[in-house]
């Protein structure tokens, strides 16, 4: 396929314009995840671009990649259409020459509609998931009209004697929908270190003619297990191996450095840059020495292995979100470690979601009752709520759970109210009236600066909030936010 070359670039996020702008002369192309450009509409109950926001990134000068985090096409879920317009509409508008999505699943079809898992899970690796990822992938491609690459996964899960090779998996989709390779070596690199596939036989099993874009990233120790975690420089022994393998990256298009913004303090500027110019003698490594090597293949069982994919998929999303589930499929994945991982980041997620929308409401209830009460609710809410796939739907869910429960936090209901219209007015603009019934200037001030609030004067009070408060310094928060 004819793509252009791109070069060297990362993921990008509001937070890193000004280092962008810094290192304007290595930084030649910029991924996006798309869905940060999305938001609720909450007059039409649908979603819809924020073209303001998508118009401003493309007049950013680097070239712009699509990667979407909200379609994933390892399942036996296709991804839905109003989704996959929109994707295609964001692509078509940065003309990102191709798109690429996860070889995962996290939605399930289970009773009377489809639910999300919150997390990306590893499909299931046999003949019925090859075709079901395959299937996936070509119904995307239809519906998005630009060339496709899947995302090599990561699972935490041990792998299993009924399944395929994680390589030859990716290697047996990717031939079958004849599309294209984005290779995240850190993922693979932190299956190797957590037991699977060893790094070296996945890459034999690839066709890696196929691979037009790589990733690369750093992660973390945590409870034995590395962490794709997205948290800081790429380690020195995967630099290496990405050196051994470039020149066998014949049609290699661009390198993307994948950081988290929350983690980039940690990194620095100057380091930052050293990381960057490292990537650039990368990718004057490509292709040079391409070579290919004759590609085993494991012969497929017959009939298919159970659990079908869509019981795996059930089976999976159930236990990582704490749902009831006692099939021996189940029995037999509660004793893998792998599934505590899976949970932990699931929750992690979902309450950095809640904190972020919610601010000052979690803040108040640390502040009065303590950390441990807030993750006692939330733990109480993820057993009786499953996932929403958007901040904002989630910090909804939240509290109407709060308001249902009733915690005993004084001013809770009016902080409450205060942060969903904070949410509101970001999505739409209109202005919103909040009553209070104690004062709530010295109640927002002393919550705005981290302190308990005390002796706040009771009366009828009522504050109108606009959409040029919610853009201030003090409140800093926008539609992308409320999506991702």
């Amino acid at each position: 396929m004819n793509l252009p070359e791109l070069g060297v670039g990362l993921t990008w996020s509001p937070a890193f314009e000004p280092v962008i702008e810094a290192n304007a002369d290595l930084v030649n192309v910029l991924e996006v995840e798309p869905q940060i450009f999305w938001r609720r509409d909450l007059t039409k109950h649908e979603l819809v671009v924020d073209q303001t926001a998508l118009d401003a990134f493309r007049r950013q000068s680097p070239a712009k990649l699509v990667h979407s985090f909200g379609c994933p096409v390892g399942g036996t879920v296709h991804p839905g259409t109003a989704d996959l317009a929109l994707l295609r509409s964001a692509a078509l508008d940065l003309a990102a020459p191709w798109v690429s999505e996860h070889l995962s699943f996290n939605r399930v079809n289970q009773g009377t509609r489809p639910w999300d898992a919150g997390f990306m899970l590893p499909p299931r690796q046999t003949s019925e998931g090859i075709d079901s990822a395959v299937s996936s992938i070509r119904f995307m491609s239809a519906e998005v009209k630009l060339p496709l690459a899947v995302e090599t996964g990561v699972s935490y899960l041990r792998p299993r004697a009924d399944e395929l090779p994680d390589g030859e998996f990716v290697a047996r989709v990717a031939e079958a929908a004849d599309c294209g390779i984005l290779l995240d070596l850190h993922n693979i690199w932190t299956n190797d270190r957590n037991g699977r596939q060893p790094l070296g036989n996945y890459l034999d099993q690839l066709p890696l003619e196929r691979v037009w874009e790589l990733h690369l990233a750093g992660g973390y120790y945590y409870r034995g297990y590395w962490l794709d975690a997205h948290s800081g420089l790429v380690p020195e022994a995967l630099l290496e191996l990405a050196a051994r393998l470039a020149p066998r990256l014949s049609n290699l298009k661009a390198i993307i450095f994948e950081l988290f913004p929350s983690h980039f303090p940690n990194v620095g500027t100057r380091a930052f840059r050293a990381q960057l110019e490292s990537l650039h003698r990368l990718w004057d490594r490509r292709g040079h020495a391409a070579m290919t090597k004759p590609r085993t293949r494991t012969d497929l069982p017959e009939p298919d292995p159970e659990p079908s994919p869509k019981d795996w998929e059930s089976t999976l999303a159930s236990l990582a979100v704490h749902r009831p589930c006692d099939t021996p499929l189940a029995i037999e994945l509660r004793r893998d470690p792998g599934l505590a991982i899976i949970r932990e980041t699931v929750e992690k997620f979902r309450g950095s979601m809640v904190v972020r929308t919610l601010r000052l409401s979690a803040r108040l209830i640390m502040l009065e009752r303590g950390c441990a009460y807030l993750e006692q609710l939330l733990a109480a809410f993820w057993r009786t709520h499953p996932p929403q796939r958007f901040a904002v739907d989630e910090a909804d869910a939240f509290a109407a759970f709060l308001k249902q429960e009733k915690p005993y936090v004084p001013y809770l209901s009016e902080v409450l109210e205060y942060d969903r219209a904070v949410i509101a007015v970001a999505l739409d603009g209109e202005e919103r009236s909040i009553c209070f019934g104690a004062d709530p200037l010295p109640l927002l001030r002393a919550l705005g600066a981290g302190r308990r609030p005390t002796e706040i004067p009771a009366g009828e009070f009522e504050i109108r909030l606009t959409a040029d408060q919610v853009k201030t310094e003090a409140y800093k928060l926008s539609a992308m936010e409320l999506i991702h």
